[in-house]
């Protein structure tokens, strides 16, 4: 049973607290009193940090190291070959170069690279031709085994798909608007964007007086879609903010858990009950750290409109698509959105150059 309108009041917490969920009872019999406790806690983690780990998921851990090591190998080739996979048109598929998304205004541009990755669909399909920027096939190193990269990532691709819309039914049973009040963001070929990220090691970046306080591994940001699930390494890094002190709270590296946080969109449609918190990423561990997110997206035809049927924020009603291609060409710094032009990704080799070493022993 879904909870009132009433009950979705925010709590006000006596300390910020990223809590630990195991979801197992939910995916063993979603109709128990078990279930139901971790549907309270799920809309309590929303409802407060914004942020939760997840455990108990049933993804095995030898899925989850394949594409870890998968992505280790990848960022391993040289520079010249992962910028032949740099995608021309769409907006989330193939390599990023480091520096080329800059998540924070006034920082330099972030000290990553990535790799996208989403769903195969041919081409000439109508639903690619409609949304050609969010949609279409991936691409993928012809140097590298399939058993190497291609069918580990394609792997853990399929199963953190099918946790993640597990993890949407949960949220569902949070909210007072029934079980299927996002049927239709789920269906229909949605974007759902899984990303290979490496970050250099940033060796001063724990010591004050010469941490170069404009360069982050990941600028401060919320994510852009309904909900992200995060694989991370042992590096860390990882820090959400408290949004009533400001302060930064690390996210501690767990091999059994998946870091999940809501994003814009179920901000936009609970209009801020369900919290998308603030986060970044600042590598000061000395090894390179490597992560998988996960973004669900969603049907790029599907509204964001409010779901208590109120007047959206700014008057108007986007897409998810409109909303998607504002937030990316904003970090791109261009006006298409592209990543391989505008000022940021012009400012990449720079940061490539005074990732110096560091990135020479990966790349």
């Amino acid at each position: 049973m879904n909870p009132s309108s009433s009950s979705l009041l925010s709590p006000q917490p006596s300390s910020f607290h990223i809590p630990t969920i195991d979801i197992s009872p939910y995916l063993e019999d979603a109709s128990t009193d078990a279930a139901r406790r971790v549907v309270d806690d799920v809309r309590n983690a929303c409802m407060t940090a914004g942020f939760f780990s997840l455990v108990g998921h049933g993804i095995p851990r030898e899925v989850q190291t394949g594409v870890l090591d998968a992505a280790k190998r990848f960022f391993d080739l040289p520079l010249a070959e992962k910028e032949a996979l740099r995608h021309p048109l769409i907006k989330n598929r193939g390599y990023e170069i480091i520096g080329a998304q800059t998540l924070q205004e006034d920082t330099l541009p972030d000290l990553k690279e990535g790799f996208y990755i989403g769903k195969d669909l041919p081409l000439e399909s109508d639903k690619v031709k409609a949304h050609p920027e969010l949609l279409g096939q991936n691409m993928f190193p012809a140097s590298m085994p399939e058993s190497d990269f291609r069918l580990p990532t394609e792997r853990y691709y399929a199963a953190v798909m099918d946790l993640s819309m597990r993890v949407l039914e949960i949220l569902a049973k949070g909210l007072p608007y029934g079980d299927d009040i996002f049927h239709e963001f789920v269906s229909n070929d949605p974007v759902c964007i899984m990303r290979l990220l490496h970050y250099p090691p940033q060796p001063q970046a724990h010591v004050p007086p010469t941490r170069n306080e404009k360069q982050l591994g990941a600028g401060a940001h919320t994510d852009f879609g309904a909900i992200t699930l995060l694989l991370q390494d042992s590096a860390g890094g990882l820090q959400v903010q408290d949004p009533q002190t400001g302060t930064w709270h690390g996210v501690a590296p767990n091999a059994d858990a998946y870091v999940v946080n809501i994003g814009d969109m179920l901000a936009l449609w609970t209009k801020g009950i369900y919290r998308s918190a603030v986060h970044r990423v600042i590598n000061s561990s000395g090894a390179h750290r490597y992560s998988v997110p996960f973004f669900f997206d969603g049907n790029a035809e599907a509204q964001l409109a409010p779901f208590d049927g109120s007047e959206p924020v700014g008057g108007r009603v986007v897409t998810v698509e409109e909303h998607m291609l504002q937030r990316l060409g904003m970090s791109y710094r261009s006006p298409s959105g592209g990543r391989g032009a505008g000022p940021a990704a012009a400012a990449g080799a720079r940061a490539q150059a005074a990732a110096g070493r560091a990135v020479s022993a990966s790349a």
